[in-house]
């Protein structure tokens, strides 16, 4: 027994010998490295990164781990540090590996797969990584039966479907991450099974529902979030008696009801752990949190986007670990003042913007931190230019839109000269000149100085945004503006500036707005736009530009809304572009085009929503290609010199044929940055400019023009359709009957053609329409009436002799005469009057002497009809009785 004894122990003081001097034991199993070789086969992304496989020791291979006494491989790490662009699969063999503690293979693309429900057979597994992987499907419930799994995370996938109540089987978990994928359903009960869990991130996904009172079983629970969701209902009290957490991210859901009562069991914790609450984009509502003043380790607070009211408490002032506060975009009111900021010497983030705050304080106040985000839009900050934010040496992001300011830059700001600076200043009444440089600057990232009352000439600097639209500079724009930075984005317009549009705008391909409306730039386009141009908006109307319409634009793929508008552009329209087949605007109104309009607008140009070609000369038919466009909503080529006759396809424009939803109506294209979408249309008697609803409004007007022949019928279809106007054409025969169809319509003019027929009946069925014109036509019979049509009045019908009815003073044959008419005046209906009563009375007593003795004669004379007269009354009486 002792000799069996020592002997044992000779062998484990020998293993220990040998591990402490080889610093493991790199045994491998065959049957292992084989099923290594074939799982790292399945994964070509991986050889970028990872050395070669060579050999029969396995434990020693890049990405492997094994046990060191048994030799069986407990680690397998095939991650990648961004995907690539082969397809990987799950070989087989990973699940010989039975033994497996830790799999990464995160990253590696496997969008074609689902994850397998074999994965549940590793029952050793304790960490597993799948993120960005892009496996589809269903979260295989054969996860539960990982019992000793502690890290899960499955972020970055296409998964669907709901959390399986197998996962509360995992009372082991501490980490579990299945954010941005597509969870639907909401969070299940089982989940304060995991009694463990220290970090619990559902970010990103459909999940729906309350968040389940279980949640406070999860003591240990560190970090939660559920951003991103549509999560609905209130805060559980029970989330906030869970002491250990350090934060909270419930931003973008659908939560109701107060946070009061939620800030005050918070508040009743004790612990030196920071704090993170994030409740941005909620309908939470109800007062501030008086509560907010207990929480002495909040470092970071996000009500903003809500629905609170009442004050803001100055105990919030208190908070002297607070980094991050935005309370922008609520109901609160009331002042906020130095005493709010008192001990906020951390802070580094504020924003309090678009509320109905003010701010109050001294003029030498000087604050407590030292902010790099300051936000304060709409805090009645005016009229002076804040002097304390001249100690704010580290500031990158300023925003005092909308507060009334009437002061000018005091020279202290711009000695500033920060290597990052995002400015917005826009809507108050700022005035005077910038410095002529402002390139000490290295980065202003975002320059918005618009709707003010700058004048003078454009500084030299470097933007990625740049707005200095509606204000009065002026003088030319600067030509090395646009050279050697990235400028993404830039409206000088409606100012004063003069001279012609730089050449370097076109050499500048970063450019993705030009806004340069409403100046007085003149001379021609530059015509030297490139393939490698990203310009998706060009906005050059109203200005004093001539020449010709550059043929370059046609290189210009990515664009999407193009407005030259009121301009002095001469000229064809070019060929080359119908090559930009992603534009949805051309407005080219109000120049001295010419020529024939290209059929390739219907053709070619298939996402093109809005066509307006007014006020030029051109000529020719209109082409019957443009109904091909399935997407063309408003077409106006009004005042031009076109003839022909209307095409019957004309009826076939698919966006104006179905009757819209308001509500559901598409963008007319993904915006960018400020820039607002514009049209003038001209309809209801008057130019009505359309921004946020023109992406619902549906327009033909075709007048002043030389068109003649019929209106075809097939116009009936754009049942859609909530503008028509073709007047002063030569336009002949009826209106169509089927008028009435056109549901939607709100103006129709068909004013001044040589129409002929009658007004159809069915016209009084348009309830929408507001605006009715047929006058001067040669239109006959009576006018229809009815609904929307009493409300207009002899102006809608004029210039039509053989036209009767109301509201015209002609009669139609057999209408009966009226008071109106003036046949029958107030006094010979008096005289009719008393007359008439004369010659009642006469014909009354006659009538009464010669009906009342005549009965009673019958009576008395007859015996047998005396007798039943008198038995009929006495039943009468006895009915009574």
């Amino acid at each position: 027994m002792a000799t069996a004894a020592t002997l044992n122990l000779l062998l484990y003081l020998f293993w220990i010998s040998l591990l402490f001097f080889s610093g493991s034991l790199q045994l491998c199993i065959e049957k292992e490295r084989k099923a290594l070789l074939s799982v790292r086969s399945g994964f070509p992304d991986v050889d970028s990164w990872l050395s070669p496989w060579k050999g029969d020791k396995c434990c020693s291979w890049e990405g492997v781990g094994c046990n060191n006494i048994t030799g069986h491989v407990i680690k397998l790490d095939l991650s990648i540090p961004y995907a690539l662009s082969n397809t990987s699969q799950v070989h087989p063999s990973l699940f010989h590996l039975k033994h497996l503690k830790y799999l990464d293979i995160a990253k590696n693309d496997l969008s074609s797969h689902q994850i397998p429900g074999s994965i549940g057979s590793l029952t050793q597994l304790q960490h597993l990584d799948l993120t960005f992987c892009g496996f589809g499907g269903k979260i295989p419930y054969e996860l539960g039966n990982l019992s000793n799994m502690q890290s899960l995370f499955l972020s970055g996938n296409h998964i669907e479907g709901v959390i399986p109540k197998s996962i509360g089987n995992l009372s082991k978990m501490s980490d579990l991450d299945l954010s941005y994928n597509r969870i639907v359903g909401g969070l299940p009960e089982a989940i304060g099974n995991l009694t463990a869990l220290q970090n619990l991130a559902l970010s990103g996904n459909q999940i729906k529902g309350k968040i389940p009172d279980s949640i406070g079983n999860l003591l240990q629970l560190e970090n939660f979030s559920v951003s991103g969701n549509n999560i609905n209902g209130s805060i559980p009290e029970a989330l906030g008696s869970l002491c250990n957490l350090s934060r909270i991210d419930l931003y973008d859901n659908s939560i109701t009801g107060r946070v009061v009562e939620f800030f005050e069991q918070l508040s009743r914790c004790r612990t030196n752990k920071t704090l993170s609450l994030d409740f941005n984009n909620n309908q939470f509502n109800g007062p501030f949190p008086s509560y907010v003043e207990r929480l002495q380790r909040l470092t970071h607070l996000d009500l903003s986007s809500n629905q609170l009211s009442g004050s803001v408490p100055t105990s919030l002032g208190k908070l002297s670990a607070l980094e991050f506060l935005s309370l922008s975009s609520n109901y609160l009111v009331g002042d906020i003042t130095e005493a709010h900021f008192v001990n906020l010497t951390n802070l580094i983030n504020m924003d309090i913007s678009d509320n109905n705050l003010s701010v109050k304080v001294s003029q030498d106040w000087l604050p407590s931190f030292q902010a790099e985000v300051i936000l304060m839009g709409s805090c009645n900050l005016g009229p002076r230019f804040p002097p304390w934010l001249w100690n704010q040496t580290s500031l990158y992001a300023l925003k005092l839109s909308d507060n009334g300011i009437s002061d000018a830059f005091p020279d202290w700001f711009w000695n500033l000269c920060t290597s990052y600076l995002e400015l917005d200043v826009s809507h108050n009444h700022m005035r005077g000149m910038l410095p002529r440089s402002l390139e000490c600057f290295k980065d202003l990232a975002f320059f918005n100085l618009s709707y003010n009352n700058f004048e003078g000439f454009i500084p030299r600097m470097q933007s990625l945004i740049l707005d200095l639209s509606y204000n009065s500079f002026s003088g030319p724009i600067p030509e090395s503006k646009f050279g050697g930075f990235l400028l993404l984005y830039m409206s000088l317009s409606n100012n004063r500036l003069n001279g012609s549009i730089p050449t370097s705008i076109c050499t500048n391909g970063n450019l993705l707005v030009v806004d340069l409306a409403n100046n007085d730039l003149s001379g021609a386009i530059p015509d030297c736009w490139s393939n490698t141009s990203r310009a998706e908006i060009i906005d050059i109307s109203n200005n004093n530009l001539s020449g010709s319409i550059p043929k370059t634009f046609g290189l210009l793929a990515r664009l999407q809304s193009l407005h030259m508008n009121n301009n002095s552009l001469s000229g064809t329209i070019p060929s080359t572009l119908q090559h930009c087949n992603q534009l949805v605007v051309i407005d080219l109104s109000s120049n001295k085009l010419s020529g024939a309009i290209p059929n390739w607008f219907g053709r070619r140009l298939s996402t093109l929503r809005v066509l307006s070609l007014r006020v030029n000369n051109f000529t020719g038919a209109i082409p019957p290609q443009l109904s091909l466009n399935p997407s063309l909503q408003v077409l106006d080529l009004a005042h031009n010199n076109l003839f022909g006759s209307l095409p019957s396809s004309l009826g076939l424009f698919g966006s104006m044929m179905a009757r819209q939803n308001k509500s559901k109506s598409s963008p007319l294209y993904d915006g960018h940055f400020y820039y607002k979408e514009s049209l003038i249309i001209t309809a209801k008697d008057s130019e009505l400019q359309f921004t946020t609803l023109l992406s619902i409004v549906t327009s033909i007007d075709l007048s002043n023009n030389n068109i003649s022949g019929d209106i075809p019928r097939e116009i009936a279809n754009l049942q859609g359709l909530h503008f028509l106007n073709l007047s002063s054409n030569y336009l002949s025969g009826s209106i169509p009957d089927e008028i009435g169809h056109m549901v939607q319509l709100e103006s129709l003019d068909l004013s001044k053609n040589n129409l002929s027929g009658r007004i159809p009946l069915n016209i009084s069925t348009l309830n929408f329409l507001s605006i009715l014109n047929l006058s001067y036509n040669n239109l006959i019979g009576k006018i229809p009436t009815g609904n929307q049509l009493q409300t207009f009045t002899n102006l809608s019908y004029i210039g039509n002799p053989e036209l009767c009815g109301e509201p015209l003073q002609t009669r139609c044959p057999g209408d009966n005469p009226t008071i109106d008419d003036g046949v029958i005046d107030e006094e010979d209906m008096h005289k009719d009057d008393e007359h008439g009563g004369i010659w009642y009375f006469i014909g009354f007593a006659p009538g009464f002497v010669f009906g009342f003795w005549g009965f009673m004669g019958a009576i008395m004379i007859k015996r047998s009809t005396r007798i039943k007269y008198i038995i009929f009354i006495d039943r009468i009486c006895s009915w009574f009785m």
